[in-house]
């Protein structure tokens, strides 16, 4: 094979200039983005559910009152195993989260929804909370009288969605989205401190407090623990413990918080920050469960979905640079190669894996079309977490044989790289379940301004060589 020509051709279409950074800047954060973002569309309820939410079956819906930006449009999300429906948030009614029954025990289906749930908030940083479950043989909306205050966005950005199993863990998140998504304080405090509880244990919150403060994030926290400081409080954790978690939870003995006195709740209101941030940092480092802004700062979403595929011990081994070994099997999916936002791009979906070579640190992997015709490359770089793509050197296939199946494939492949070099950012997810198995940030090319006038030219040449060998070959 060699490599394919629909790529030969990109750099006429990049102009070297020592501004282009600067430009594709602005052009991904700036003015046009923001536009875009404005310009989002919230619907009425009977016009935003698609074809598929529409069809007659059984369902179950979780109607929730969140502060995470929630999505405009329908969304299909796969995670754990089940499939979970975005229901947008609409003009006339709240959003929700809806399954399919299809024979499954409906209360167990109403806790995966809430467990779902927690897992999205806790990635988003914010508080959801379960107005009411509805369903049956379709969706009905669950009405609201305003759309006054609504925070939205056109979908959920999955590309960290840490997989939670295990009961204390499901638990700490379930009481993370509920503190985050109350409006009292007390219970809200309460909620928070309840994380302690399952995440270090009653007996060990207090001295693991006292040393837990030095290592809050710079932020409201922080802040707040600092200002007990200076307040002349130094046994930060036991005043949490008195003043917080027991004068909330009994009445019985002082110190009280009695709701009619506004100085208990302002006094609570400046300290919620800092359990807050305990009750997040104890998850991090008790349970393993990273917030989004490590993983992102770390870029621990690029490989989380090949480190699963391939598991702990290659992984390690890998990062050392062991010889991970022949007889070592890896049940690697078949995938679908793609560009967040764009495409979709048929030519690189169904991609097989056909070669895993270590190479010291680094993996390179090869998947193929089923037909042979395009294969694509990219190499798992586990020691800096990074995906690693060449865009001209990371598709191969066959040379133009005068088919309509090449001319097709070189009008999308040309299409990719518009986008990519457009600031594109590659998602590779499982080509059956459609869960997300890795991606790679914002491609910014360096002194480089592409013109993707030309790139569309060519794409458009294509398409219609595509179109007329397609019926020289229905004429044979």
């Amino acid at each position: 094979m060699t490599e394919i020509a629909a790529l030969a051709a990109v750099l006429s279409y990049c102009s070297i200039s020592k501004g282009l950074a600067r430009y594709l800047v602005r052009r991904e954060f700036g003015g046009k983005t923001s536009k875009i973002m404005l310009g989002l569309k919230v619907l009425e309820y009977k016009d935003a559910l698609t074809d598929e939410l529409k069809k007659p079956g059984r369902w179950i819906v979780a109607y929730v009152e969140s502060s995470m930006a929630w999505p405009v449009r329908v969304q299909r999300i796969a995670y754990l195993g089940q499939e979970y429906w975005i229901i947008p948030v609409t003009i006339d009614a709240y959003p929700g989260i809806a399954v399919r029954v299809q024979g499954k025990d409906e209360d167990e289906l109403r806790e995966k929804i809430l467990r779902f749930l927690s897992v999205l908030s806790w990635v988003e940083g914010k508080g959801s909370v379960l107005l009411s479950f509805g369903g049956g043989s379709a969706l009905y909306p669950y009405k609201r009288s305003s759309n006054a205050g609504l925070v939205i966005r056109d979908q959920f950005d999955l590309c960290y969605l840490p997989e939670i199993t295990e009961a204390k863990h499901q638990l700490a998140l379930a009481l993370m989205r509920e503190g985050r998504g109350l409006s009292h304080i007390a219970y809200s405090f309460l909620s928070f401190y309840r994380v302690l509880e399952v995440a270090v244990g009653k007996t060990k919150i207090k001295e693991w407090v006292a040393q837990a403060v030095n290592r809050l994030p710079n932020g409201e926290g922080k802040r707040a623990w600092g200002k007990l400081i200076a307040s002349g409080i130094l046994n930060v954790s036991d005043h949490l413990y008195k003043s917080g978690r027991c004068a909330i939870a009994h009445a019985g003995s002082n110190p009280i918080v009695d709701p009619d006195k506004p100085t208990d709740s302002n006094r609570l209101y400046h300290e919620l920050p800092l359990v807050e941030g305990l009750a997040e940092l104890a998850i991090e480092e008790n349970f393993n469960v990273q917030t989004a802004g490590k993983v992102f700062r770390e870029h621990l979403y690029e490989l989380s979905g090949f480190k699963r595929i391939l598991g702990a011990e290659i992984v390690q081994s890998v990062v050392l640079g062991k010889p991970i070994g022949a007889s070592k099997e890896i049940d690697v999916p078949v995938i679908d190669f793609q560009l967040k936002g764009k495409g979709p791009f048929e030519a690189l979906k169904g991609l097989q894996p056909t070669s895993f070579v270590q190479d010291g640190n680094k993996v390179h992997v090869e998947f193929e079309r089923e037909d042979g015709r395009l294969r694509v490359k990219f190499s798992l770089n586990f020691t800096e977490e990074r995906l690693e793509f060449d865009i001209h050197d990371g598709f191969f296939g066959a040379q133009d044989d005068d088919s309509s199946t090449y001319a097709f494939h070189k009008a999308e492949l040309t299409e990719f790289a518009k986008w990519y070099y457009l600031n594109g950012s590659i998602q590779i997810a499982d080509s059956k379940t459609g869960e997300l198995i890795a991606r790679k940030d914002a491609f910014i090319p360096i002194n480089v301004v592409v013109q993707p006038d030309e790139f569309d030219k060519d794409i458009e040449f294509w398409r219609s060589i595509a179109e007329n060998r397609r019926k020289l070959e229905a004429a044979k």
